[in-house]
């Protein structure tokens, strides 16, 4: 240390030196530049003094801009910033996170939005600006806007997050902050991962040191930021961990959107429509009231002649609908792409509008094309192993209007429609009897797809009560199939003729063009009323009397997604025809009939791959068929209907029919099973893993859960199929052999006794069905659900097989206002009709125990004897 002090103290000396040797005229001109650089350095100081915190942060170092008329991103340093008008402020924005990318698509689906889009506005105070979430519920009718001040006070904003004014624009007209932490750190409304992966609760720990901005883009009316985020996540449930600090990295792409200058029409919804719904409370001047209400979410759509119309012509509109293909897609994908878009113009055409929708390949030649820019929906092809597609959307709070509405399709989808087709038509259809589907059938099943998601797109909600508007017999006739094919709208999750049998030569297998309730729903939603002034009360009016005229025929019914509770067994989902005891039968004779053909039709499958995938498919249809049966035994029909038209709106069905339903499903619980047994022949890989046999529990639960349902129906209706007839129906069909004192009673039979038993143990606690989880939920494909039930057959996570797949992967669009769960304990008496049959049961097998000669029967009556004690004692 001291020898550096003794150097650094020469070096003045050394200066001076050298100074006095250069002469008088060196020494002149280096005390100017002394001076000079000095008298620059106090300028250079004054100048920076006197900018503005906005001009400081441009000078140096300038950042990397993204300048939109909307608003500008500035990017400094992997800091973000947002430079917006002041014009903006308090202005009424939309805001939403769209996974992009992920390393594995299970813990994040590319496309999907974790939570609809969100309006924000920014506020000023003082030195910060403030995110708040709009709370846009309350809306005054035109009469009511003078009370708007004084409502404002209990419907306040929600403030989300503050940032650090850093300063005004020279000219005043813009405000730059700071918006680095809320895009890096996990935000409420904006997750990225998924929070469930079916059973499992998913945790994260995010991982902050690789969390980064990637890109930044503003266009016209939007802006979008995308982050690259790194996280270590974990799936856990009561039973244990399934993936503990497993890592993850996704991109997220959030967008924030201006809203139209001019709100567009509402149009108040219809409970007997199926729409999308955007809620309100509205407030009238005449009564003094605040009302619920919901708007339909649908594209602004408006004849540039309403004239021509009046006049029964066709008019094109001021701004069509269009959608632009990603060039991505495999080439053979594209024209059935294009045709399923294409076909609702048909039936914009009805309501005299021309050239609505439009289809367009991504532009090459325009360099402000984003398909990342909201002002262009576009249809996006997802190279991930997902066996989807959905129809996600942006829409206005303040009116429903749909602005912005991409289809996203994914790679494996194919899959699906390859094994849908051959399951669900085989028995009739030789072109689908191979490996993958001939061009016209794979054209024909895509564009049934993408004509599903472009529905979605348009605001059409799922129309699950469709397909029941059909019997058995119309759908194995050729002339009915023909004109109307499988459904009254391709909204349903109706798919292909699984009906029809062999022997029905010449019937149409399909789904239609469009349906009838989808040509009607589309008049309700877009049909124009010039003459009305923009009044959506009156336009309501006349649209009530629209829905009136069609309310008593059946094509026209409309019926909600039941995600929940499944009472109504119109309403369900991968079904069709009004009796899924006959459907399923012929089914269940279809999928036999194809099973014994499996090996001959697949030929070229050297390691029986397809034909695996095609074994779980059979056993998933036929799961379905069971399940359709069991929704049809309480038999609520639900129906939305005016209290002028007369239809009941609900109606338990006939006792007769609940009660053949019950029996069926008792009686055809083995047939499951000999299904299983046909399949052994395959000598498929998955079938040695015996999943018919493992399913039948499944199916033997399905044949006893009706109890706390039926509750609820005979409640509406006592004339109906009671629980304790239904109890006492399931009693005499498990215990036959026993109360004959026939010694003869199957393995098949024990394990549906004993699983009775459990049933009726554990009922006297809880008196509710979901003690055995049984069945499906609403979603798409069958094949998968069943592995939902029976996770060995596919593992889900790398290493790991969890018990589930998450439902959100699976469903071709999402419903909003689905039948909710119905809170019944009050007439549910499963409690006091289960101990009574425990008691029952438990004195049938005292006596039978100490009769009973066979060792292994006597081992197993034990058991159950000693179950029902356990539980009585307690």
């Amino acid at each position: 240390m001291k020898s550096n002090m003794i150097q650094h103290s020469r070096l003045p000396l050394l200066l001076m030196l050298l100074f006095l040797l250069g002469g008088p005229e060196v020494s002149a001109q280096w005390l100017k530049s002394k001076r000079t650089f000095a008298k620059e350095q106090r300028e250079e100081k004054e100048r920076e003094s006197k900018l503005s915190p906005y001009e400081r942060f441009f000078e140096k170092d300038k950042p990397k801009s993204s300048q939109g008329e909307f608003l500008k991103l500035h990017q400094k340093e992997q800091r973000l910033y947002i430079e917006l008008p002041v014009e903006q402020l308090q202005k009424e924005m939309l805001m939403a996170a769209t996974v992009t990318d992920v390393s594995n698509p299970q813990l994040a689906l590319p496309g999907f939005k974790n939570n609809g889009p969100i309006p924000i506005q920014f506020v000023q105070k003082d030195s910060l600006i403030t995110m708040e979430v709009v709370n846009n519920d309350l809306m005054l009718d035109q009469a009511s806007q003078h009370l708007l001040e004084e409502v404002k006070g209990s419907y306040t904003n929600v403030t989300l997050h503050t940032f650090k004014l850093v300063g005004y624009a020279t000219d005043s007209t813009s405000l730059l902050f700071e918006v680095t932490d809320f895009f890096l750190k996990e935000q409420r409304f904006f997750d990225g991962l998924v929070s469930n992966v079916g059973s499992y609760r998913l945790s994260s720990s995010p991982n902050s040191g690789l969390s980064y901005i990637d890109q930044i883009k503003s266009f016209e009316n939007n802006a979008v930021v995308t982050v690259e985020r790194s996280a270590m996540v974990s799936l856990a449930n009561q039973r244990g961990t399934a993936l503990k600090d497993y890592p993850v990295t996704y991109r997220l792409t959030y967008s924030i959107v201006e809203l139209p200058e001019e709100p567009m029409i509402p149009r108040l919804s219809d409970t007997r429509i199926g729409y999308f719904l955007t809620e309100k409370n509205i407030l009238h001047t005449e009564s003094g009231q605040i009302e619920p209400a919901t708007f339909a979410r649908r594209r602004r759509v408006e004849p540039l002649h309403p004239e021509v119309i009046a006049q029964g012509g066709l008019s094109e509109v001021k701004k069509p609908i269009v959608y632009y293909i990603e060039d991505t897609f495999p080439e053979r994908w594209r024209a059935a792409i294009k045709a399923g878009v294409l076909r609702w113009n048909k039936a914009f055409e009805r309501i005299g509008l021309k050239d609505v929708v439009q289809v367009r390949d991504f532009p090459k030649d325009d360099p402000q094309f984003d398909p990342d820019n909201i002002k262009y929906s576009c249809i996006r092809y997802i190279p991930v192993g997902i066996e989807n597609a959905m129809g996600p959307s942006w829409y206005d709070p303040r009116t429903g209007e749909i602005i912005n509405a991409s289809v996203m399709v994914y790679s494996n989808v194919i899959k699906t429609l390859n094994n849908w087709c051959f399951v669900q038509t085989a028995q009739l259809d030789p072109t689908v009897r191979t490996k993958t589907l001939p061009d016209d059938r794979f054209m024909e099943a895509l564009e049934y797809v993408i004509a599903h998601e472009i529905g979605h797109t348009l605001g059409l909600m799922h129309n699950m009560a469709a397909s029941s508007a059909y019997t058995v017999e119309q759908l194995r006739s050729p002339e009915f199939t023909k004109k109307y094919g499988t459904t009254p709208s391709i909204m349903d999750y109706a798919r292909w003729n699984y009906v029809a049998q062999p022997e029905d030569k010449g019937v149409n297998l399909n789904p239609p063009f469009l349906g009838v309730y989808d040509y009607y729903a589309i008049e309700w939603g877009y049909k124009v009323f010039p003459e009305l002034g923009g009044d959506f009360i009156k336009e309501s009016k006349a649209l009530q009397k629209f829905v009136a005229k069609h309310e008593s025929n059946r094509l026209y019914k409309y019926g909600a997604q039941q995600l929940g509770l499944r009472l109504d067994p119109s309403a369900i989902e991968e079904d069709l025809s009004d009796d899924p005891v006959k459907a399923g039968e012929l089914g269940l004779r279809n999928l036999q009939y194809i099973l014994s053909h499996l090996d001959e039709w697949i030929q070229d499958d050297p390691d029986a791959d397809h034909r695996n995938d095609l074994y779980e498919q059979i056993l998933g249809q036929a799961y379905g068929y069971y399940n359709n049966i069991f929704a049809f035994v309480p038999g609520v029909i639900l129906t939305q209907s005016s209290e002028q038209s007369g239809i009941p709106r609900y109606q338990v069905l006939p006792r007769e029919k609940q009660r053949a339903a019950a029996l069926w499903l008792l009686n055809n619980v083995a047939n499951f099973r000999k299904l299983g047994e046909q399949a052994q022949a395959t000598h498929l890989q998955v079938a040695a893993l015996k999943p018919f046999e493992l399913a039948e529990g499944d199916i033997m639960k399905m044949a006893m859960l009706n109890t706390s349902k039926l509750a609820i129906s005979n409640y509406f209706d006592p004339t109906s199929y009671s629980p304790l007839e239904y109890l006492e129906d399931v009693y005499q069909h498990v215990f036959r052999k026993t109360l004959s004192r026939d010694e003869r009673v199957s393995s098949y039979e024990r394990r549906f006794q004993e699983i009775f038993v459990r049933y009726l143990v554990a009922a006297m606690a809880y008196s509710l069905d979901n003690i055995y989880p049984v069945g499906f939920k609403g979603s798409d494909d069958l094949a998968l659900q069943f592995a939902q039930n029976y996770p060995h057959l596919r593992p889900i996570c790398p290493h790991t097989e969890c018990e589930e797949t998450s439902i959100q992967l699976l469903g071709f669009g999402n419903d909003y206002g689905m039948v909710d769960h119905l809170w019944a304990q009050a007439i549910n008496l499963t409690t006091d009709y289960t101990l009574d049959y425990t008691i029952k049961v438990r004195k049938l097998l005292e006596k039978v125990t100490k009769t009973t000669s066979d060792p292994t029967l006597k081992a197993h009556y034990k058991l159950l004897l000693n179950t029902i004690n356990r539980r009585l004692e307690k």
